[in-house]
């Protein structure tokens, strides 16, 4: 009949692809319409900085690119994944990559706690130090380790005059000449850098926690490594495995103290896998090999995220 619009056949475009707005009417739909196109520029930005280079990364590691043979880009697959994994040379830097992220993460996370329980007590300039405690993080990681290196040089270094001063050495060491020392230099570096953010934020979560809490520990008849467990760590674990994540992404992409404090020696001995893989792409001139080994490091990071997520998940904490 006429003046009687024809019933809808439920087929729509919008239907069809299950879009949020499907079904619904028309202001509703316009407003549906201007929240995506809203986000539309973010999601863009996202694609051309995160999607693309990691697609792009995943093209370098299937196809053979050596900058030596320009013109050469046959597809290898994962060809260059496995010449890393035959490589003896990635076994020991994963390991030594391994037992620097663990010695940073336990470091910075007991460091952390300890540093924000002290910072939590009432004394007298417990605010000004809360603000000169946050000078090491905001230096420059690249300065940090000029700083360092000039610390624990063996000629001039302040370290060895100390030692020396007090009478532990007969006379200066060699810090960057022994591997495990070199490590050592490494770590020090890194925990000077990051166990301030870390304690401010440990901190953070320390003031909101209820007071309330500590006394029903007390009037329960809980000590201090009751109250500690059941309420303060408790409260920790989320921002604990924010810190977590982050320690562990920092250890297996560190470069730049390597770069600056030992160049990757002495005999490989802090040869990280970040370093291993700025070798093979500026030493050998292989971003194919270099690509694989950005996909190995960022599996890793990821590996251990979603274990931080399982072991400190908080949701009992919420639901209680």
């Amino acid at each position: 009949m006429r003046g009687r619009n024809p019933p809808s056949s439920g087929y729509s475009l919008a239907r069809v692809l299950r879009l949020p707005w499907a079904g619904v009417g028309g202001a509703t739909r316009r407003r549906h319409l201007y929240a995506y196109l809203s986000i539309l520029p973010a999601i863009l930005l996202i694609v051309l900085f995160t999607v693309y280079p990691v697609l792009y990364n995943l093209d370098l590691a299937l196809h053979k690119n050596v900058l030596t043979q320009p013109e050469q880009h046959p597809f290898t697959g994962t060809k260059n994944f496995a010449d890393l994994f035959k490589n003896p040379g990635l076994r020991r830097s994963f390991k030594v990559t391994a037992q620097f992220t663990a010695l940073i993460v336990v470091g910075n996370t007991i460091l952390g706690v300890l540093i924000a329980l002290l910072l939590n007590e009432k004394f007298l300039g417990a605010k000004v130090l809360q603000v000169l405690i946050l000078i090491p993080w905001a230096i420059p990681v690249v300065m940090a380790g000029i700083i360092w290196r000039w610390m624990f040089a063996g000629n001039v270094g302040v370290i060895n005059g100390l030692l020396y001063s007090l009478g532990i050495i007969d006379r200066y060491y060699s810090f960057f000449g022994n591997p495990t020392a070199a490590k050592m230099t490494l770590v020090v570096a890194r925990l000077w850098k990051d166990v301030p953010l870390a304690a401010i934020l440990l901190l953070a979560t320390l003031q909101v926690v209820p007071h309330e809490l500590y006394d029903a520990v007390k009037i329960d008849g809980g000590g201090a490594w009751a109250t500690f467990r059941y309420v303060t760590f408790a409260f920790l674990r989320p921002t604990l495995t924010v810190l977590l994540i982050l320690e562990t992404l920092i250890g297996f992409i560190t470069f730049d103290l390597v770069y600056v404090m030992t160049g990757g020696g002495p005999a490989d001995a802090t040869t990280f896998l970040a370093w291993y893989a700025f070798t093979e792409i500026f030493t050998h001139l292989n971003l194919g090999r270099g690509a694989a080994l950005a996909f190995i490091i960022a599996l890793l990071t990821l590996v251990m995220a979603m274990f931080y997520f399982r072991t400190l998940r908080s949701e009992e904490l919420y639901k209680e």
